[in-house]
Parts: structure tokens; sequence; C-alpha cells
């Protein structure tokens, strides 16, 4: 076969769809991406753990509406009891922010497979992922010092224990041994964009894969902070000096682009349920049968608590494998490939 091929056409032609997830002892690159999975997880919990993170297990895996991300359009559905409908679950990070208030410290981590319905498969999208997410009592600030720790020590974990797994992608271990991450709020990244290509840009547009990209080339690794608050999820808190943007940030990664959402969470019980109330997050949540009600456990738990300022952030783990082996199709880097053309 060509070698200008990459392994996930490589795979593509060797089994067919149904089987293609159980062919994975005959490929050494397989094999690798499974190794060096193996290592980066352990580098991240190794960070979080050496930081006071507590580990939540037996995280939920069927959830309400509330284990949503910002898209409830791409929510797999499920037939529950009675006729009830629940979902797979995007995001455990509701119920573990509410921990950073009862745990000593403050401090919790967790892992799930995250499920998205997306119609797309492509070297981007996966329908089922994992997420590594951790809250803590504390501001954006330090919370992305945090995410640069966690990612970071997942790097160099790989590139300590998998130097012949990485020489099969032609990465070179000595890139991944001290990363570092630059900061740009997204205002400025408006502004460098329009100079680099893509005038048509303004303030308020989502940043999208060929925006991303061009950062990474010109920066690196980095994070893009200060949002607006109309493309964020309802419950990121408000800058104070600019309302108009919320204290959150993504990861952008070379190759592999926004590789973690993070963000200050609101914890003024009223200040939540208007956020919630006139988030572009509503329609959504009306169109899959929920009810603004779904969310009454959340905010009563804000208005009966003394909640302190606290920040979280949802790291996908396969971006983070993209970018630790250089690939540009992420179908490259996952032990198993679940997509919308492909499921075990």
């Amino acid at each position: 076969m060509n070698d200008n091929t990459t392994l996930a056409q490589q795979m593509v032609a060797a089994a067919p769809a149904a089987t293609r997830n159980v062919n994975l002892s005959t490929d050494p690159k397989r094999m690798a991406v499974i190794k060096v999975w193996d290592a980066m997880m352990r580098g991240a919990r190794k960070y979080v753990e050496s930081e006071g993170f507590i580990g939540i297990h037996n995280m939920p895996h069927i959830v309400g509406v509330t284990g949503a991300c910002e898209n409830t359009d791409t929510l797999f559905t499920i037939d529950w009891y009675d006729g009830k409908k629940m979902f797979l679950p995007q995001s455990n990070q509701l119920y573990i922010e509410m921990l950073t208030q009862a745990i000593g410290g403050g401090r919790v981590y967790g892992e799930i497979q995250s499920f998205r319905k997306e119609l797309k498969a492509d070297n981007r999208r996966l329908a089922q992922f994992s997420l590594f997410e951790i809250e803590h009592v504390g501001d954006l600030d330090e919370l992305l010092g945090h995410l640069s720790g966690i990612v970071a020590s997942a790097a160099r974990q790989v590139s300590q224990d998998c130097a012949a797994e990485l020489a099969l992608f032609d990465r070179n271990p000595a890139d991944l041994s001290n990363l570092t991450f630059k900061r740009m709020t997204y205002g400025d990244a408006v502004e460098l964009l329009k100079t680099e290509g893509f005038p048509e840009l303004v303030w308020g547009d989502d940043l999208e894969a060929p925006h991303e990209g061009r950062l990474t080339e010109l920066m690196g690794p980095m994070f893009v902070t200060h949002y607006p608050e109309e493309i964020k999820f309802f419950n990121m808190r408000n800058n104070d000096e600019d309302p108009r943007v919320v204290n959150s940030s993504d990861l952008l990664l070379p190759l592999a682009g926004e590789s973690a959402g993070s963000a200050e969470r609101e914890f003024d019980a009223e200040k939540l349920r208007h956020k919630l109330e006139t988030s572009s997050m509503l329609a959504g949540l009306l169109r899959q049968g929920m009810k603004l009600s779904d969310f009454d456990w959340y905010i009563d738990f804000h208005k009966d608590h003394d909640v302190k300022l606290h920040s979280g952030a949802g790291v996908g783990m396969a971006r983070v494998a993209q970018f630790i082996l250089g690939q540009t199709d992420i179908r490259d880097c996952v032990p198993f490939l679940i997509n919308r053309e492909n499921v075990i």
C-alpha cells in the first residue's frame, strides 16, 4: 500500500467496517497508539494526584440533559424506565462542580467517555472519546496553570516511556519533554487572524478549525481566553471588567486544534438562573423535550450553600494524543475508532 496513506485509510482498506477495530495486533502503529495512551493517561493522573486532586470514580454514564455541553442537539438519547428519555453523557462537569465545595482542598478530577452525535466522520470528530475533567476552588488563572501541568505531564510521560512508539510516527521525544503554553485573549486573536488571511472574521464569531490551525502555527500550544458570552456554556462567569466576555479559555494544540475548554463557574444562584433562561442552549433544551426545571437541582445547590468561586475544565484526550503523535487525522490516534461510519 502507498506509504502516503494514513493509518486510518489503511485500516479502512484492510477490514470491513464491522470488524475494523478487532484487528489491532496486526498493525504496529495501532499497538503503538495503545502504549502511548497508557503513558499519556498515567502522566495526566500523575500531575493531578501530585497537586492534591481527589479522583471521582464510577462517574455517571447515563444522565439527564444536565450532562450536555453547549450543543444539546448532539446528545445521544436512550430509552429509560417508564418511557422516560435519558442521555449518554458529554460531560460530568455540573456533578463534580458540587464536590469542590464539599471535599477538603476543593480539588477533584474524573474521567468519562464523552458521546456526541457528530454528523460528520472526519479527521477531527469522534462519536466517543475520553474526557479528563477537573474542577477546583479557584480562578481561571490558577486553572490554566493546572491545565498546562496536565498536558505537559502527559506529554513528558510519553516522551520518557515511548521513544520507540513515537519513532513510528516520526515524532522526536525531545519535542514533548518540556512544553510551554502561550496565552492570548479572544479579542486579540481575532485581530491577529484578520491580518493572517481571515479578514472577514468579526468579534463574536466562534473560532473554527482553520483559525485554530493558523494560531497554533504562529504561537504553538496556547490558550485563547475570554470568549464572548453568547458562544459559550450558560454557567460561565462574566468578566468583572468586560461583562461581554466570560472568564473562559480554550486550549489549542498544533494539528489537533481545540483540545480543552475551561472557565470559571457562576456561583450566584439568581445570576445562574438568568443566564440559563437567556442562553442560546435554551432552544436546544426545548427541542429535546426538556424543561428549565431540569436544572433546578443545580441552581438550588447554589441557593442553599455558601458556594465559593470555582473553575474547571474538560480535556479531550484524543486530541492531546493527536498532538503528541503529530498526526493530522484523529482517527489514527485512538485505540478504538467510534464515529458515524465505524463501531465495534
